[in-house]
Formats: C-alpha cells, sequence, structure tokens
C-alpha cells in the first residue's frame, strides 16, 4: 500500500519537483544518475516507498524496511558553503523538522541524529555537478522487530519514542520545509551562524571518543564541540585536534 498522496505532496514539498519510484537500490545512486544523464534539476525529491540497497559512509550499508523513509534531497551547490558542512546544515534541519515530535532529539556529528543513545537516522552528503545529494534514512514507524538482531539494540525510531503511528508523508514534508529555508532559500550564509544551535544539541560534546580517520590514522580523546569551520575537536592530553572526517565511536565507560 502506498504511504504518500503523491498528487497532494507534489504540492506540500514546492518549489522541489518530485521523482517516486515504489521500489529502489538506493536513492542516492539514482539522483546521481539522473543528474549525469542531464534529467536531475535543483531542487529535487528523490523518493521510494521501498529502498533495497541504500548505503551508508564509506562501506557501511543503510538498512530499511517497513515503516522507514529514504528520499534524497537535491539542492543547488552554495559556492562558498563547503561540503563538509552540508550534512552538519542537513542534521540540522532534520532535527528542527523532528523537533515538533522529539523536542531533546540529538544530533552526532558528522551525519547521524540519536534519542536516548539509539540511532534514529542517517545522512549521506555528495556534490555532483553542482548539486549537493543528501540523502536521508529516518526510522519513522519502522517494527523493531523487522531489524537485523545486530542493529536491535542500536537503533529506535519515531513510533516507538513518541509512542504511536506518526504519518510519514507528514515527516517528509516537514523536513523538506526545514531543509528548503537553510540550504535552498539561503537562511544563513555559514556554519558559523547556526553553531551555538548545534552545540546546543550535539550528544558528542565531553564524551570520550575513537576517531578513526580517512587513511585509518585512531584518534582517542574527548571532544570539546564543534568549531565554526564543523571540525570536530578532540582533546587528547595536551594536543587538541581538528576532525574534519572520520567514523566516531563513544568509547565504553570501562576505557573512560
Amino acid at each position: 500500500m502506498n504511504r504518500f498522496s503523491l498528487v497532494s505532496l507534489q504540492k506540500a514539498i514546492r518549489p522541489f519537483r518530485l521523482h517516486f519510484y515504489p521500489r529502489l537500490g538506493s536513492t542516492n545512486d539514482q539522483a546521481i544518475r539522473l543528474r549525469n544523464e542531464g534529467r536531475l534539476y535543483c531542487p529535487a525529491v528523490i523518493l521510494t516507498g521501498h529502498q533495497l540497497a541504500g548505503r551508508g559512509r564509506g562501506s557501511n550499508r543503510w538498512w530499511s524496511g517497513r515503516g522507514s523513509l529514504t528520499v534524497t534531497f537535491a539542492v543547488p551547490v552554495v559556492e562558498h558553503l563547503p561540503a563538509h558542512h552540508v550534512p552538519l546544515l542537513a542534521g540540522l534541519a532534520v532535527r528542527r523538522a523532528l523537533a515538533t515530535w522529539i523536542p531533546d532529539l540529538k544530533l552526532k556529528w558528522p551525519n547521524d541524529l540519536w534519542y536516548d543513545s539509539l540511532k534514529l537516522a542517517g545522512l549521506l552528503c555528495e556534490r555532483v555537478r553542482s548539486a549537493d545529494m543528501i540523502g536521508i534514512g529516518l526510522n519513522v514507524n519502522t517494527d523493531l522487530a523487522d531489524i537485523n538482531p545486530v542493529l536491535k539494540h542500536k537503533v529506535t525510531s519515531l513510533q516507538v519514542i513518541v509512542g504511536e503511528s506518526i504519518p510519514v508523508q507528514e515527516v517528509l514534508i516537514a523536513i523538506s520545509r526545514q531543509l528548503n529555508r537553510l540550504l535552498f532559500e539561503r537562511e544563513i550564509d555559514s556554519f558559523r551562524q547556526v553553531l551555538p544551535e548545534y552545540l546546543k544539541h550535539h550528544v558528542l560534546n565531553g564524551k570520550r571518543l575513537r576517531i578513526t580517520e580517512p587513511g585509518e590514522r585512531v584518534l582517542s580523546g574527548f571532544c570539546e564541540g564543534v568549531d565554526a569551520q564543523g571540525c570536530l575537536l578532540l582533546r587528547s592530553g595536551m594536543q587538541l585536534h581538528r576532525i574534519l572526517a572520520g567514523h566516531v565511536e563513544i568509547a565504553s565507560p570501562s576505557t573512560d
């Protein structure tokens, strides 16, 4: 059964153009394919009712099942906005949209949204042919019983948190409006302007972390926030590292 009323959805998400597919391997892959073929004009939304092969960062895969929202937003590149700022701003936009249902939702640098130490959503942002592709995987009404046992105790859903089913189309519209304001209508000129808001909701502040950077260098230390350039600040002894990208793990209490 289709969870989307496509006619009303197209009107509600304007100025985004809607590309809907009942089943799709990856919304990001399809967005990139359409862009390379000259058939994707920004701003646009690539939406599927069932994603079969979602991608996460690096070699990670994104699991999605019944009740999940899997979508990619394509927006024109803002020339003065570095690519690594896009997931931070997009994550903030999604957090704003979901605050209607979850006021205390947290951001996990650089691309996840968490609630009570459990992952609710992940983002995959890729810059292709003057467009930023913002892939979002969000557990809306996901039945946690369907989830791989390896992941079951690491994730949550809006339905579990709120205690009732949430209309997926309503969630998508809310996200589209916040992304439109922040990244297409250009509510701000730089990440610096929303840094206080980001830090207010950042779950890693003060936590002991283990970070694997591209190139496999591993760093450990305590998080001292995020700077105006969007770098994660990691204190290791007397040294303060500014991390531009990497895989972040929160160290277990036994290693503190």
